[in-house]
């Protein structure tokens, strides 16, 4: 079964602070078009380096992750440089499943949002991960274990610039799109790189680009997001969530930093599909 979650990230060229809007009575609101209304929910968040990850399985356990974030702030007082959000409609097997991952990587952490499946990631020898184990079973732990590895083996050669992460990115996505369809949303530690599946059948990714101190959405996710009021703020997220913003287009890697469009690859054509990393 595909349990895949609703993606939401928030990058900012300053920190921010993300509050959920209480004028809206989510926890009551039992439509299905209602994000809050979900099954589980993961948040994590990066602050000057420092990782915070909380994740609520079961519709008890959600409520009460979102009344503690609400009476204690302990999430949305908390400045973050970036703020990701899984948002599961439907419960998955496992707590660890639950998304955005977060693994280190090079002393930053990276943090990971992947919606969809692929059936054959788990074939080693196809896709080696090296030592970069998931503790989940999922497709999408295992996506980022070979992106990780992948962008491990890169870093070798020494500092790599944005034109050759979003080339891996690129190649990397167009690779796992053969065997099935997803978008994912990755934090490399430095930039941010989103990718909307090259076939039609799962929901894209949208981002919106927002200059300014304080920023409300009104759409299916009720936030408000506190910045300086010269901050750059980039929001990526599944189109459901955000209901407005630019499409990324089908089978495209786009790279985002401090908050702003850096660039973007377009689809990877191969010439052999079955062809290892």
């Amino acid at each position: 079964m595909d349990s895949s979650p609703l993606l939401f990230t928030i990058l900012s060229s300053a920190p921010i602070k993300v509050e959920f809007d209480l004028e809206h009575d989510f926890l009551n609101n039992s439509s299905m078009s209602n994000p809050l209304n979900c099954q589980a929910l993961g948040i994590s968040s990066i602050s000057e380096m420092n990782p915070q990850r909380y994740t609520a399985m079961g519709r008890p356990e959600v409520e009460g992750l979102i009344q503690l974030h609400q009476k204690n702030g302990f999430l949305s007082k908390c400045s973050s440089d970036l703020w990701a959000a899984a948002f599961y409609p439907d419960e998955p097997i496992e707590a660890t499943d639950i998304q955005p991952y977060s693994r280190p990587q090079r002393g930053s952490n990276c943090v990971f949002s992947m919606s969809g499946e692929l059936p054959g990631i788990h074939d080693g020898e196809r896709f080696p991960i090296g030592d970069q184990w998931p503790l989940s079973c999922n497709d999408q732990e295992r996506a980022f274990c070979l992106l990780q590895e992948r962008t491990r083996k890169l870093w070798k050669e020494g500092r790599p610039d944005y034109e050759m992460r979003l080339a891996l990115m690129a190649d990397h996505a167009g690779r796992l799109d053969k065997l099935g369809l997803h978008n994912f949303i990755h934090w490399d530690g430095e930039m941010l790189f989103a990718y909307s599946s090259l076939n039609e059948g799962l929901e894209p990714l949208v981002y919106k680009q927002i200059s300014g101190g304080s920023i409300q959405l009104k759409g299916e996710l009720p936030l408000t997001i506190t910045a300086e009021e010269n901050a750059d703020t980039l929001i990526v997220a599944s189109r459901s969530l955000l209901g407005e913003g630019e499409r990324i287009s089908s089978g495209s890697v786009l790279c985002f930093a401090n908050g702003i469009y850096v660039d973007r690859c377009d689809p990877v054509t191969f010439w052999n599909t079955q062809k290892s990393f």
